[in-house]
């Protein structure tokens, strides 16, 4: 049967899961976890939005409907902390955590083809007929599930796709990154929590996340190009132009002026 499941309802189960792991952690540490929404909105205490109990399923079903990018989670603790929580035990427990860490970080040093991606499938990662990821290209283990990746895609190596952010002092993001169909991320390129439409090109070394999250169809990302100038023969540091004003050793040697 073929799953109907969508990004969406994997990153709600994905919060799910962490908030009953981060109320069993945090009876045990004696701490208090809180889940936003996003960064800037107001933090609510996971123990009312305990699954468990019918009024805080009904609470945490209201704070995860509809769509967003990600979601934020804090109060584990600083690491100076005795009663700190680490970020990743409330996610996973080890022996599930191990496994899937071991075939992601195996797939990313194999070539991209039909093994390295039948590989990350295993893992929990979508992707789609004809993708290729390039060896080195990472994807993160932390959730794998919440990363899909469409159909006719090229991944560039050295990539890097997350699906969290730690932003230190115990506070950590999960998020989906959604790519469509007939997309081009040339090498280098680092994105987090963010959707991507079909036939979107990413030029090498951009940086996607936080600035973005969401590019439309056929978008192309790029960054500003370096301005090559010529020093003046008497100083050691070169004269840079104007904004929109060529070098003027540029402009005599140019014909056309």
């Amino acid at each position: 049967m073929k799953n109907t499941e969508t990004i969406d309802d994997a990153l709600r189960a994905a919060v799910i899961r962490i908030v009953r792991r981060g109320i069993r952690l945090g009876r045990k540490k004696g701490r208090t976890i809180t889940l936003a929404r996003s960064s800037a909105a107001d933090p609510v205490d996971i123990r009312e939005l305990d699954p468990e109990t019918p009024e805080g399923r009904e609470r945490l079903e209201k704070m995860i409907r509809g769509r967003t990018n990600y979601y934020t989670f804090a109060g584990l603790g600083k690491l100076s902390e005795k009663s700190r929580i680490h970020w990743t035990a409330l996610n996973r427990p080890l022996w599930q955590r191990g496994p899937i860490s071991c075939l992601m970080l195996g797939a990313m040093l194999l070539r991209g083809g039909r093994l390295k991606n039948r590989i990350y499938r295993l893992a929990g990662v979508r992707i789609g007929k004809d993708t290729e990821i390039m060896q080195a290209a990472w994807i993160d283990h932390f959730c794998p599930e919440l990363v899909e990746i469409g159909e006719g895609n090229l991944i560039g190596a050295f990539c890097k796709i997350s699906s969290h952010a730690y932003e230190g002092g115990g506070r950590f993001r999960i998020g989906l990154v959604k790519i469509g169909d007939n997309c081009l991320l040339a090498s280098g390129v680092s994105l987090a929590a963010i959707r991507i439409g079909d036939g979107t090109r990413v030029l090498p070394n951009a940086t996607l996340s936080p600035f973005f999250v969401r590019l439309h169809k056929n978008s192309v990302v790029t960054i500003p190009p370096p301005i090559v100038t010529r020093a003046p023969e008497n100083s050691a540091v070169p004269a840079a132009p104007s904004p929109g004003e060529e070098p003027a050793d540029m402009v005599k040697k140019n014909p056309r002026k």
